[in-house]
């Protein structure tokens, strides 16, 4: 039952991914200096996969997460007022090994 939730969850989270990255004309509000929408990028990847680990092994759950974040860069080339951007693609694999480490690093106490 657990399991089905987590993955419940997850799927739910992927959804609001694409959701999120998806939608038409949606800015990040500008701070000075400070690339907010990278951080958005690393929290989503960070959230995906705190349930991602929950339930995934490691090898899969790289595959999937770093497939998401292309995939979800890659619509934005189709949103209008959305761009493309490389960075956006790093600040997600930022977010998805920051989650592992800190995952394998409390395991390894």
């Amino acid at each position: 039952m657990k399991r089905s939730i987590d993955l419940l969850l997850l799927v739910i989270w992927i959804t609001v991914i694409f959701f999120l990255t998806g939608f038409p004309g949606l800015e990040a509000p500008k701070i000075k200096e400070f690339p907010i929408d990278k951080f958005y990028h690393f929290l989503l990847f960070f959230i995906y996969g705190i349930l991602g680990l929950r339930i995934m092994d490691t090898g899969i759950y790289f595959l999937s997460g770093v497939i998401i974040v292309i995939v979800a860069e890659v619509q934005q080339k189709f949103i209008p007022g959305r761009d493309f951007e490389i960075l956006d693609m790093v600040a997600g694999v930022v977010g998805l090994i920051t989650i592992y480490l800190i995952k394998f690093l409390k395991n390894k106490k």
